[in-house]
């Protein structure tokens, strides 16, 4: 699933039963996921969400990025993924 935000859009993340990979495309994200660390994910860079996590994710600029799966036994399954909410 693809998403864009402007600077200074937030939408909040499950993790879900099997975690999920953000993947940043196109300018920056800052992401919060109650770990005791922020993330800053640029282009061309990924965080992988535990399972049963959440985070929330902010724009630092206009920013598209795409969620995933973890990848099982090396290879990258994709389906449509559910599990995140506009702020």
């Amino acid at each position: 699933m693809e998403c864009c935000l402007t600077k200074g859009e937030l939408i909040k993340v499950d993790g879900g039963k099997g975690g999920l990979v953000q993947r940043c495309t196109v300018g920056s994200i800052w992401l919060t996921c109650g770990d005791g660390a922020d993330y800053l994910l640029t282009a061309g860079r990924s965080f992988e969400l535990p399972a049963r996590r959440l985070a929330l994710i902010e724009a630092m600029a206009t920013a598209e990025f795409c969620f995933g799966e973890p990848a099982v036994s090396g290879v990258r399954v994709r389906r449509l993924l559910m599990g995140f909410t506009a702020s």
